[in-house]
């Protein structure tokens, strides 16, 4: 069983208005999560359906550090060069029932833990959310 919490590419959610250097929205509030960089989690998965010694494991599947929305705000600012700014809300009314329950379990502090799961099954460290933002610098970049 693999359980990432916070996918790194959940912000792709949001490109349009960071290349329109406009605000994304804050859901989580202060909360931090531990964001997986998801070739990680296709990896472990790999890795997992490809050996025996994963039967019947479960892998809570986390990146290395605890970020707020704040933190990989200003990540994506750091890369991109330019400012990204967030906003808080409370559109959760908007989104699909599951979401609203992630997001409800991620601010209550749900998602504040980081795990060795990654680096135990593929004996390297768990990507960064910045070294995921640099490999998609593209998929931000300001629009023409």
């Amino acid at each position: 069983m693999l359980r990432p919490p916070s996918f790194a590419s959940n912000l792709l959610w949001y490109r349009t208005l960071i290349q329109a250097g406009e605000p994304i929205p804050n859901l989580t509030g202060d909360s931090r999560q531990a964001v997986v960089d998801p070739r990680d989690v296709a990896a472990v998965a790999v890795a997992a359906m490809t050996g025996d010694a994963h039967d019947g494991q479960r892998y809570d599947l986390t990146g290395p550090e605890l970020l707020t929305s704040a933190d990989q705000a200003a990540i994506l600012e750091g890369v991109l060069e330019r400012p990204v700014r967030i906003t808080d809300t409370n559109a959760l009314d908007q989104l699909p029932a599951g979401m609203v329950t992630g997001i409800g379990w991620a601010r209550a502090g749900g998602a504040a833990y980081v795990t060795d799961h990654v680096p135990r099954v593929l004996g390297r460290p768990a990507g960064t959310f910045e070294q995921w933002v640099r490999d998609h610098r593209e998929a931000f970049a300001a629009m023409p």
